[in-house]
């Protein structure tokens, strides 16, 4: 029985590889839901109250879809940098 087990699990993950369910998504439709997440995170630089924790998921949801996208950590930290709610001389 237990020789059952691993080639059932294996043909199982051959199986799920082989049909996913969801498809690939194109480069465009990655590169903007990039945009659509700097908007969100600007919305929420902006926004009044105790939104820190959606901002820090929003935060790293744009990190992880820039580096998908094949964008420098630094380029990243920049786009997020500039839609934010920091004035080019600090805030006053």
């Amino acid at each position: 029985m237990s020789s059952d087990m691993p080639a059932n699990n294996i043909n199982e993950t051959v199986a799920i590889y082989n049909s996913p369910k969801e498809k690939m998504r194109s480069p465009q439709e990655v590169l903007a839901r990039y945009n659509q997440l700097l908007m969100a995170y600007r919305e929420l630089s902006f926004s009044s109250g105790d939104v820190r924790q959606q901002k820090l998921m929003t935060y790293t949801e744009i990190k992880a879809i820039g580096w998908v996208l094949g964008k420098r950590e630094k380029n990243i930290i920049k786009d997020i940098g500039d839609h934010s709610n920091k004035t080019p001389f600090g805030n006053f």
